[in-house]
């Protein structure tokens, strides 16, 4: 695609346009963010560097390209909550103003580059814009490890002035921190690189500048295809070296060149990072080395046909202490178009949540079945406008989908969503109706990381005020993040691919405990794969891999593998679940104790007055803080009496997202006060951690 890089003269947002057109995507335009005053180089804004940006106006001679530009005033950073939403008269309208300006003049953009490296406050803030605008973001140093990354800046910038090659020469302009000074002004990425590393192992100094410690400007790169700027002198200025902050001007020259040929050969020795890294690949081979074929698993060649369920899914309401569930919503009149069906099921969630006074931004998470994904679009739109960023704010619920032709005859999609049930507000200056308790992960940009979301969803939700950060993370497939593409239809490397995935985002939000992980396929032949890739993710893999030494292990029983028809993007799995970063939260000194290790053994003494015989087999986790203890269990029953012996069991109030096949239920009926509290998650099958045939599975929360 064509893109628009934003430009502050610095290494990440030249860096990153080198990234963009490894990608094979277009630079078309530059754009610019500098002061009113165009006499001061410093603003006091949250969001963008404008030291050196008098050098900056260059560039459009260097590249050869039109350079857009527009002026932000002093102290306008006025939102500046992590999670932006539109606001008066903040200097991120000056960014909105400035890349409409660049669409009008050049509809054919479609992408934006933005150099972001760690800061979610830019990147959430370029992203909002984007949206706004239909535009990609496109941010290949996200979450790039620092080191590794200032490394790979080194390894492709001139090593020293009299390089002749147009490789990336970034000079340090400003510096802000300890073992920093004015002797460290105008030296290259290559001299301070020894300096930033020491720093880096004494004081915790970032490597990149992330903690503002210095500030780069670019005098020359790749794609400075007509000229480079010359530093003929810099004048450092000492107005706050009292307060550790040295700076200096940069007298430059320009010097014309063509430079038509050397991009494509600097292109080919770029390092990108690999999808899977050395830690994952060791699974992967691992995996492939496993000798267990399906039938040693114990899975059996299935009739997977559908049938239509004699059971009445009715709407399900409960609420269990801030958290609320609404299960089951179906269109109430069959014969209804698909358009039809969509805006009955959001009408009725619509009036259920005004009947509650809850807004759509407070939902965590989102179940969505589709009797046929060739029904997605028109029902996504749907979904879309529900949920809507534009006025419910940038954190939409996680969400997993999928297609089951198993909803019964003329249904064609079911939702059930998961709402927070305490208050809701408008931000600052923002007609938004957001959720002040709700925190998440949104990332709608490509990069090496993980795949953006690939519609109105964030990636993963939590509280912010939950001390064990309990999270609900989106369904996850093996798409190339880079180029959101889907890899190749092998069943290994996708369980491997779309595992990392699920792990990258847990590890993001430090959330790493499994509570709850349902793992989503289309085929019974890999399920096997699914098994094995869970099996060495959860321990196994610490014992043959140094990589894999640091990782906590999980319990592979809270898992529960289920066949569906489709998958998003014709995938051949999809992981999905509930993560926490803490089962105790650890400053609540009178509970650690007692209970540092009753999370990771049985909450049964909790759950069940007596426990029965056919619960012995349930996976319990108890999760504690202060303010009580939350409970999640995962289970399989192979009979309906097996079944509603172990829910009528339990003493506390609770919610059950319930895997089953139609057929099994047929000639059967669930009384009511346990269907009540029962995510009917109609599927062609389901199986154990084992790869054992189950009748029922099915996930608890209380």
């Amino acid at each position: 695609m064509k893109f628009v890089a934003l430009v502050s003269g610095g290494k990440d947002s030249c860096f990153n346009i080198l990234h963009c057109l490894k990608q094979g995507h277009e630079l078309a335009a530059l754009a610019n963010l500098h002061p009113i005053d165009t006499s001061e180089q410093e603003l006091d804004s949250f969001m963008f560097q404008t030291v050196g940006h008098d050098i900056v106006a260059y560039y459009d001679r260097c590249t050869g390209l039109p350079l857009f530009r527009q002026p932000i005033r002093p102290n306008s950073s006025k939102n500046v909550e992590l999670n932006y939403t539109c606001t008066e008269n903040d200097e991120i309208e000056d960014l909105f103003k400035l890349l409409s300006d660049v669409k009008e003049k050049m509809p054919d953009i479609e992408g934006v580059s933005v150099g972001a490296i760690l800061s979610s406050y830019q990147r959430t803030r370029v992203e909002d814009v984007c949206a706004r605008l239909n535009l990609t973001a496109l941010s290949y140093l996200w979450q790039r490890d620092q080191l590794e990354l200032m490394k790979e800046m080194c390894l492709m910038s001139k090593q020293d002035s009299t390089s002749d090659h147009a490789k990336m020469d970034a000079r340090i302009i400003k510096v802000a921190a300890v073992g920093l000074d004015q002797t460290s002004l105008n030296q290259s990425l290559p001299q301070m690189l020894p300096k930033l590393k020491r720093l880096n192992e004494i004081y915790d100094v970032h490597i990149c500048g992330e903690g503002g410690e210095f500030e780069t400007l670019v005098v020359d790169a790749p794609f400075f295809s007509e000229g480079s700027l010359n530093v003929v002198s810099h004048l450092p200025n000492i107005a706050h070296s009292k307060d550790g902050v040295f700076s200096t001007q940069l007298e430059i020259e320009f010097n014309e060149r063509k430079n038509d040929l050397y991009l494509e050969e600097y292109l080919k020795e770029l390092p990108t990072p690999p999808m899977l890294n050395e830690k994952w690949m060791d699974l992967l081979q691992h995996l492939k080395e496993l000798k267990t074929l399906p039938n040693d698993l114990g899975i059996n060649t299935l009739d997977l046909s559908t049938t239509k369920p004699s059971i009445s899914a009715e709407v399900s309401v409960a609420q269990l202490k801030d958290v609320l569930y609404i299960s089951n919503i179906r269109a109430r009149d069959v014969s209804m178009n698909v358009q039809e069906q969509a805006d009955d099921v959001f009408l009725q969630l619509s009036s259920i949540l005004e009947t509650k006074k809850i807004a759509p931004s407070q939902g965590l998470y989102c179940s969505l079945i589709i009797s046929d994904m060739s029904h997605f679009a028109q029902i996504n739109n749907v979904y879309s406008q529900f949920f809507s960023v534009k006025k419910y704010g940038p954190l939409p619920p996680a969400r997993a989908c999928v297609g089951s032709t198993c909803l019964g005859a003329g249904f064609l999609l079911q939702l059930s969503v998961i709402f927070d049930a305490t208050e809701s507000y408008a931000g600052p200056g923002s007609t938004i109706v957001s959720n002040r308790k709700k925190d998440g992960l949104h990332v709608q940009g490509r990069s090496y990381w993980a795949p953006c979301n690939i519609g109105p969803y964030s990636q993963a939700i939590w509280s912010f005020k939950d001390p064990n950060k309990v999270a609900y993370v989106s369904g996850q497939i093996a798409l190339d993040p880079p180029t959101m593409e889907m890899l190749e239809k092998d069943a290994n490397l996708q369980t491997v691919v779309s595992l990392r995935h699920f792990d990258t985002l847990k590890n993001t939000i430090n959330a790493e405990r499994q509570l709850l992980l349902t793992c989503y396929t289309v085929d019974n032949d890999v399920v096997p794969s699914i098994i094995g890739t869970w099996s060495l993710y959860c321990g196994e893999m610490a014992d043959v891999s140094e990589h894999w030494t640091d990782k906590q292990p999980d319990s592979i029983k809270s898992l529960i593998i289920v066949i569906v028809s489709e998958i998003p993007r014709k995938a051949l799995c999809e992981w999905t679940g509930v993560s926490c970063k803490d089962l105790v939260y650890e400053d609540e000194e009178s509970y650690v104790d007692e209970l540092q290790e009753e999370g990771v053994a049985e909450c049964s003494k909790f759950i069940f007055a007596n426990k029965p015989q056919a619960a012995r087999e349930l996976h319990e986790v108890v999760v504690t803080n202060s303010r009580g203890k939350r409970y999640f269990i995962t289970g399989f029953a192979d009979s309906l009496n097996e079944l509603l012996i172990i829910l009528k069991s339990i003493i506390i109030e609770y919610k059950v997202t319930l895997y089953y096949n139609p057929r099994s239920l047929q000639k059967n009926k669930i009384p009511l006060d346990i269907s009540s509290k029962i995510e009917w998650y109609p599927v062609l099958h389901v199986y154990d951690n084992k790869g054992t045939s189950r009748m029922f599975g099915f996930h608890v929360m209380a």
